[in-house]
């Protein structure tokens, strides 16, 4: 029914995001890699890895302005914060003067440094180029500049070499919970004492084979922290876990009812004691498996934790639940609140911000 996971801490000190403006065509040209990166070095990368180094210099820049002053200073005494416009830097908490983004880097050796990345089509519009340069006129006529980004690996590996992180590099693409994913995998890492900072989070880029489902475009990045380190003002204390529920097994009552078994043991053993969620959202496709795990939340949650479904039906991404994490982490929430993502093949993950932290 599951691999079971066990739950992974982290202490967020800084979220960046990209995101295309309301009503933006994705297959448009949208983002300004010179406004946000700089004029030289990045023209030639794919849109996805722009949007991953722009987003991870924001959240750097971010937890250096945090870190930057004395615990207690440096932000609100809670996690006010403002969502920001489309497109724009966001910080978990009050983000003051925008410091310079390496101070975030600052007394961190460069083997201790990771990055964890989600992904879904990161390259798939490259993949789409590739194809129709070698169908057209061979092999000879690629590009020597974009064609060895055909590996998604090396999206990530791109933002090591931008910030010489020189520990761990992991890239996970599990449908549609890639990004949740990518922020378990670092927590975890971090918990078991294999680092000392991970940029975490999920890129992806516009899809042209995306079909019926929802193309995504656009990155969200998270500074990690580990979980023995003191949740400053403006921080938030980052619980996650992972589960599996195979499709077919929702063919039969006994499957169904350990699904919901799995779910709401996902839920408990996620909330701190103390610090149950102030909401729960979940994230569905429209799936059976979306609908069982749904069913399972609203059973858990029941007058107890109000709760919000979005349906936002197939996506060609993992986009959708880091945006709502972001989004928790600058809300100004007074507690905890837990993100739920599934998909349709059977990945359910789960994500919860404690702005104050219980570390």
């Amino acid at each position: 029914m599951t691999a079971r996971d066990t739950v992974a801490e982290a202490v967020v000190t800084g979220v960046g995001t990209v995101a295309a403006p309301a009503g933006t065509a994705l297959d448009e040209p949208w983002f300004d890699y010179r406004a946000r990166l700089g004029p030289r070095g990045y023209k030639y990368l794919p849109d996805a890895c722009q949007y991953l180094l722009a987003a991870a210099k924001d959240a750097l820049t971010r937890s250096g302005a945090e870190s930057a002053g004395p615990a207690g200073s440096g932000g609100t005494s809670g996690p006010a914060g403002s969502a920001g416009s489309a497109g724009s830097a966001g910080s978990v908490g009050s983000a003051g003067a925008a410091g310079d983004g390496p101070a975030a880097l600052a007394g961190v050796a460069e083997e201790r440094r990771a990055a964890v990345v989600g992904t879904n089509s990161a390259v798939a519009a490259l993949h789409a180029d590739i194809t129709e340069v070698v169908r057209a006129g061979g092999i000879n006529r690629l590009s020597p500049m974009l064609t060895p980004f055909f590996s998604v690996n090396l999206v990530a590996s791109r933002l090591s070499t931008e910030h010489r992180l020189k520990g761990f590099n992991t890239t996970v693409t599990s449908p549609r919970v890639a990004g949740l994913e990518a922020l378990h995998v670092a927590a975890r890492e971090l918990g078991a004492g294999r680092g000392d900072l991970v940029l975490a989070g999920v890129t992806e880029a516009y899809d042209p084979g995306h079909g019926t489902a929802a193309a995504e475009a656009g990155s969200v990045v998270l500074v990690l922290r580990p979980p023995a380190d003191a949740v400053r003002p403006g921080g938030a204390l980052l619980r996650t876990t992972l589960r599996f529920v195979p499709p077919a097994a929702l063919a039969h009552e006994s499957g169904r009812r350990r699904a919901g078994r799995e779910v709401r043991e996902a839920l408990e053993a996620l909330a701190a004691p103390g610090r149950a969620p102030e909401l729960i959202r979940v994230v569905t496709d429209g799936s059976a498996v979306a609908s069982a795990v749904e069913a399972a939340v609203r059973d858990w949650s029941a007058r107890r934790v109000p709760l919000s479904v979005e349906a936002v039906g197939a996506r060609a991404g993992a986009l959708a639940p880091m945006e709502r994490v972001a989004h928790d982490l600058r809300d100004g929430a007074a507690g905890p609140r837990t993100v739920v993502a599934v998909a349709g093949e059977g990945n359910v993950a789960f994500a919860s911000v404690d702005p104050y932290g219980t570390a």
